[in-house]
C-alpha cells in the first residue's frame, strides 16, 4: 500500500520559485484515502522538493497511519535540476525508516544507505507464575551499498525537470525516462503525451505492478499550462477500484 500512495503522487512538475500545494487522494470504492503536500524551492542555484503523504480512512488503517516523505535535493544549472541526494522516508508511532541515495558524479557512483528503527516485542516464560512476560525494545539496523551508476534524475525530479520538456511533446510522442529511487524507474518508464485539453496537457506513464489487475497499467497525469500537476490517476487497483489525486489548493 505504501507503493500505491507514492505512485499516485509521484507525477508532479513545477516551475522555478517557491510553491506550496495541497492534494487529496481518492479511491472510487472508498472516497478520500490520502493527503499529500508538496513544497518546492528553487533559487536558481539550489533546489529542494519535498512531498509528504499520509493515508486516511481505510488506507490510513492499512498503513498504520504512517507518514511518507520523499525529498529531492540538488543544484540548478541553466534552469536544469541536477539531483545530488534523494531521500525516501517512512515514519510511524514506533517505526522509522530512512533510505538515502547520494550521487557521486565525479566517480560515477551512487551511495545508498538505509536506516531502520522499530519497536520489537520480546517474551520470556515465567516458570514461577506460569506465564509469558512481554517487553518491548527499540531495534536499530543500518546497511549500505554502492551502485556503479549515476542518474540524471530521481523519482521526484524526473517530473519536475525542465530538461525533459514534457509540455513541448507532440500528441502520441513518447519519452523513456530513467530515475534513481526504485528498480522500476532505474530501468526506465515510458511517458506518452495523450492529448491537449484547453490549457492542460494529458500524459500517461507505463506502470507495471502486481497490485494492478493484469499486472500492467498506464497511470495518467495532467499538467496545466504553468507546468504544474493538476491531477493524476490510475485505474484497476485490485480490491480498491480506481485511484485519483487532484490539486485542491
Amino acid at each position: 500500500m505504501k507503493q500505491f500512495i507514492i505512485l499516485i503522487i509521484m507525477s508532479l512538475t513545477l516551475n522555478a520559485g517557491t510553491m506550496k500545494m495541497d492534494y487529496v487522494g481518492e479511491l472510487s470504492l472508498f472516497g478520500k484515502i490520502a493527503d499529500a503536500k508538496v513544497v518546492y524551492d528553487n533559487d536558481g542555484e539550489k533546489y529542494s522538493i519535498k512531498i509528504t503523504a499520509t493515508g486516511s480512512g481505510i488506507v490510513g488503517k492499512l498503513t498504520n497511519h504512517k507518514q511518507y516523505v520523499l525529498q529531492s535535493i540538488g543544484l540548478v544549472k541553466d534552469g536544469v535540476l541536477i539531483p545530488h541526494k534523494y531521500i525516501n522516508s517512512e515514519y510511524g508511532e514506533d517505526f522509522k525508516k530512512i533510505k538515502t541515495y547520494t550521487i557521486d558524479y565525479a566517480n560515477n557512483k551512487t551511495f545508498v544507505s538505509e536506516y531502520k528503527k522499530e519497536k520489537v516485542e520480546e517474551s520470556e516464560f515465567d516458570l514461577i507464575h506460569v506465564r509469558y512476560n512481554v517487553s518491548y525494545k527499540d531495534v536499530e539496523t543500518s546497511k549500505e551499498k554502492v551502485l556503479d551508476a549515476v542518474y540524471q534524475d530521481d523519482m521526484i525530479s524526473m517530473f519536475f525537470n525542465k530538461r525533459l520538456k514534457l509540455l513541448s511533446m507532440e500528441k502520441d510522442e513518447t519519452k523513456r525516462m530513467n530515475a534513481l529511487g526504485s528498480e522500476d524507474t532505474q530501468e526506465g518508464v515510458i511517458v506518452k503525451h495523450i492529448k491537449q485539453e484547453h490549457d492542460r496537457s494529458v500524459f500517461s506513464v507505463t506502470v507495471e505492478k502486481d497490485y494492478l489487475s493484469g499486472g500492467s497499467k498506464d497511470a495518467t497525469f495532467i499538467l496545466d499550462d504553468e507546468n504544474i500537476l493538476y491531477e493524476t490517476s490510475i485505474d484497476g487497483i485490485l480490491f480498491f477500484g480506481n485511484a485519483r489525486v487532484i490539486r485542491v489548493k
